[in-house]
């Protein structure tokens, strides 16, 4: 099939196929038919929005800043544009083509809108800086995708369910004049996620009608889309196409990797780990986690998601011709790959051979804090010993990075703006674990083995350490047995009600038990997002259990204090979380988890993220503050929802100066989520801390403070969170950092 396909689409690049001969858009002004700032398109009968406009063109489209150029002054340097002028600027945007398609000279990539609420119109990226559309989205227009992750990323532009964009390529084709530019659409590779022709001349028209340098035809990519544009009997578009059919071999990223042979036909995300040499047919649009190496059936160029990623890890990234069935035979097996430019050597390899590589090559964090299970006292914030370096490692060791945050800035602020609470620590978690027993899967068989004797049991298996697949499966069996059937020491549980009382004033008061590890927090390992927290009441006890409301919140399920433990501790063995983990070489045997408990905010106006200074450009000086009305998550919002943005000059420690960079989607217009007073205190807070709050490792540069505050219902300020994080610097490679 594949062959065939490339037989059907080879043409000489002096030319193309075109269905109906359509060389360019064809529109006129018809006030009647389309909406102001919008015009009909003869050959579709479609409104589309003219340039420099965006929104509903059927009932009127809004002329829109010029969003590339505050992005270049908030970034400072370009960013994208919202047309391509002329050959120069396109030569400005776009990067040499290189290897990966036959007969492109260069290549850039581009935003299109797919419906009018979504949030950039049309765009063209600077590929020399943004080789990714995740990166253009999450760093180049952080204040609109704040908090955006590569699921979310994938979401917006692959999927019909969840597509905000459409989102792509253009090459320039190597042929003689007059020039002629290819256009693709990334897409999920799967059949009912293929375009059509009305959705790729969507397309078409938004980007032609801003493309300047020359002719556009549409270029579809891998196997899936081929089949499908050469099913339609005709198209208001040029289809192209390149001939590759004598090309068996490219490097895109050379390098050195061991792993085991995972064939992935369907190029989804799944059971793969760092350890895995992946095998795809066609190239995947997107990836999530680490690979070893990456071997594709089908020709990339130097701007895939998968070069991108590969390039900036430097894990070898090849194409084979029918790489499937070349690497058959291997499937399973441990092998050496060396991908050179012209060539690559495969072989079988021991598990010293690997195990010595990976050790070497792997990024390597250490446990700074191994976990200390004598103590069992639960300490209130305000008691814990923080003033010494000694004190905070000694904290760190029993309680976990979350709970000595907040207890160190109980120090230093005014307790007005401090949360109540306590800590849990780690023998309560070690206990649980060595307590309880299962019937678990380790090598020889099932085995009555306590929780803590499985992980030991696992971590010393070969299997486990090597078969991303068991060792996902298995840790997800351990969470749930945790969560269904732990017992949670009653005398704890007892302990912890006594405390709730005595820091919050009833045991009917909604708490938030969050986890606090030993294994976050930290400059060489931020584990931001890898374990869980929830809520809990101390007056909904085991027996009432089945109770259908809590007694803390008539408008939620009981809440008990095992039931939070459990998940909380649980969440030490999630899969992403052992992952990020073993590939940071971190000594899971030296990690415990314990408990930060803090009240829970009811009504609050707003809660919100802030830096003392960028999370993405180290250049920027001022603080950065991300905020969203009431209980909406600033980190991950619903698409088309958009947090304000307020970045704050200060100047002896007071703000000078409110940029309100973005207003928030969800409040009235005029009306902002954090008021002036509030962000001038913040500010000076925040300030304050700058110069108080110790900084204990040598991260290699200067760590910003990373806050989390709520805005509560009766209008003051209170800080539920406090970390370092290194500021990721400017640099035009590719990555987003």
């Amino acid at each position: 099939m594949e062959n065939l396909l490339k037989r059907m689409w080879r043409v000489s690049l002096v030319g193309a196929i075109s269905s109906v001969g359509c060389a360019s858009p064809q529109a006129t002004e018809t006030p009647d038919r389309c909406g102001q700032g919008a015009s009909i398109d003869t050959t579709s009968d479609v409104c589309f929005c003219d340039p420099g406009f965006h929104g509903d063109p059927e009932f009127g489209c809004v002329e829109h800043d010029d969003l590339c150029a505050e992005a270049e002054v908030r970034q400072q340097h370009t960013v994208c544009a919202h047309t391509v002028d002329d050959a120069a600027q396109w030569t400005r945007l776009s990067i040499g083509g290189g290897p990966g398609i036959a007969g492109v000279r260069r290549l850039g990539k581009y935003l299109v809108p797919a419906s009018p609420d979504s949030r950039l119109p049309t765009v063209f990226s600077d590929a020399n800086s943004y080789r990714l559309h995740y990166c253009l989205m999450s760093s180049g227009f952080a204040p609109l995708f704040p908090g955006l992750t590569t699921a979310d990323h994938a979401r917006l532009i692959l999927t019909k369910a969840g597509r905000e964009f459409y989102a792509g390529a253009v090459y320039e084709l190597q042929r003689e004049e007059p020039p002629l530019f290819g256009f693709a659409i990334e897409t999920a590779p799967r059949a009912e996620e293929m375009l059509s022709t009305a959705e790729v001349y969507s397309v078409y028209r938004h980007l032609a009608d801003r493309f300047e340098p020359g002719e556009l035809g549409y270029l579809p990519r891998g196997t899936m889309q081929q089949a499908v544009a050469a099913s339609w009997p005709k198209a208001p578009f040029t289809v192209l196409s390149i001939d590759d059919t004598d090309v068996a071999f490219e490097a895109y990223t050379p390098g050195i990797a061991y792993g085991r042979v995972r064939a992935n036909p369907s190029g989804e995300s799944g059971d793969f780990s760092w350890q895995d040499i992946v095998v795809f047919d066609d190239v995947p649009v997107a990836w999530e986690g680490v690979m070893a190496a990456a071997v594709t059936g089908q020709r990339q160029d130097i701007l895939s998601h998968l070069n991108v990623l590969s390039a900036q890890r430097g894990t070898p990234n090849i194409f084979v011709d029918d790489a499937l069935a070349v690497f058959e035979q291997f499937e399973g097996e441990l092998v050496r790959i060396e991908a050179a430019p012209n060539n690559y050597k495969l072989r079988l390899a021991t598990q010293q051979e690997a195990d010595d590589f990976w050790r070497e090559q792997r990024p390597s964090a250490t446990v700074e804090n191994p976990a200390e299970f004598g103590y069992l006292e639960l300490d209130a914030f305000a008691s814990i010993p923080t003033a010494t370096l000694e004190e905070r490692r000694a904290a760190r060791s029993r309680f976990g990075a979350k709970t000595v945050g907040l207890a160190t800035l109980s120090q230093l602020i005014d307790p007005n703006y401090q949360t109540p609470g306590f800590g849990v620590p780690f023998h309560y978690y070690e206990a649980f674990m060595a307590d309880n027993v299962w019937t678990a899967d380790v090598a020889g068989g099932p085995q009555t083995l306590s929780y803590a004797e499985t992980v030991t049991a696992w971590l010393a298996e070969e299997e486990f350490r090597s078969n991303a697949a068991l060792r996902k499966e298995r840790l997800s069996s351990l969470r749930d047995e945790m969560r269904a059937r732990g017992v949670v020491s009653p005398e704890l549980v007892d302990a912890m009600r006594a405390t709730i009382v005595a820091e919050f004033g009833a045991e009917t008061v909604m708490v938030r038990v969050r986890s606090s590890s030993n294994a976050e927090d930290t400059p060489t390992f931020n584990g931001a997002g890898l374990y869980d927290s929830t809520s809990a009441c101390a007056a909904d006890v085991l027996a009432n259990a089945n109770a259908e409301t809590s007694v803390c919140d008539a408008n939620k399920s009981p809440r008990t204090l095992e039931r939070a433990l459990a998940k909380v501790w649980a969440s030490l063995w999630n899969y992403g979380a052992f992952e990020e983990r073993d590939y940071f070489q971190l000594d899971h045997a030296s990690i415990a988890m314990g408990a930060t408990v803090s009240l829970r905010f009811e009504g609050e106006t707003a809660n919100s993220v802030a830096f003392t200074g960028s999370p993405i450009n180290s250049k920027q000086t001022s603080f950065t503050v991300n905020a969203q009305y009431g209980e909406v998550d600033v980190v991950s919002p619903t698409p088309g929802v958009t947090a304000e943005l307020s970045l704050l000059t200060l100047d002896a420690g007071e703000v000078t100066e409110i940029e309100r960079a973005l207003v928030s989607s969800l409040v009235p217009v005029g009306e902002v989520v954090v008021s002036d007073v509030h962000l001038r205190e913040l500010g000076g807070l925040m300030a304050a801390l700058q110069q108080t709050y110790p900084l204990d490792a040598d991260a290699g540069s200067e760590p910003l403070l990373d806050l989390e505050f709520k805005v509560t219902s009766d209008d003051a300020l209170i800080i539920k969170q406090i970390r370092t994080f290194l500021p990721a610097p400017y640099s035009s490679d590719p990555t987003c950092r």
